[in-house]
């Protein structure tokens, strides 16, 4: 009978702990809790991201501007980066620009190589240079 009155009273103050703690919040729905996820900065480590990757659709809509950066890698801080990240208003494609940004990782096989070469090429190159770079090197 004792067990059973401490269990009781242990239950109803954590009870009364719980309660006391929601206290004064309104209850929140379903769209509520989407609205603030969505309102949230998307923070960006760019520590972590060694280089990226433009990688536009090559097909005949494609225009002139994604297809000269298509297959670029550019390092993430690169001022060039900023003004024509995807989709960018200069597309002339009808259908708008269908250009994507892949972010690399340092943790990835082979980035910290081409992040090095990236460096000391001014932040931005082909794929074509990085090959010719790999191959070059023993």
């Amino acid at each position: 009978m004792t067990r059973f009155i401490v269990l009781f009273i242990a239950g109803y103050v954590i009870y009364s702990l719980v309660k006391k703690s929601l206290k004064g919040k309104p209850p929140r729905n379903d769209a509520q809790q989407h609205k603030d996820k969505t309102s949230e900065p998307v923070v960006t480590h760019l520590k972590e991201i060694a280089y990226v990757l433009y990688s536009a659709n090559s097909d005949g809509n494609t225009c002139d501007v994604c297809r000269e950066f298509d297959g670029r890698h550019i390092l993430p801080n690169h001022k060039i980066l900023q003004q024509m990240k995807p989709p960018h208003p200069g597309c002339k494609n009808p259908a708008g620009c269908r250009c994507t940004l892949v972010y690399v990782t340092r943790d990835e096989d082979g980035s910290t190589e081409i992040e090095s070469l990236l460096k000391k090429r001014g932040g931005m190159c082909d794929r074509q240079t990085i090959d010719r770079s790999r191959s070059n090197t023993p």
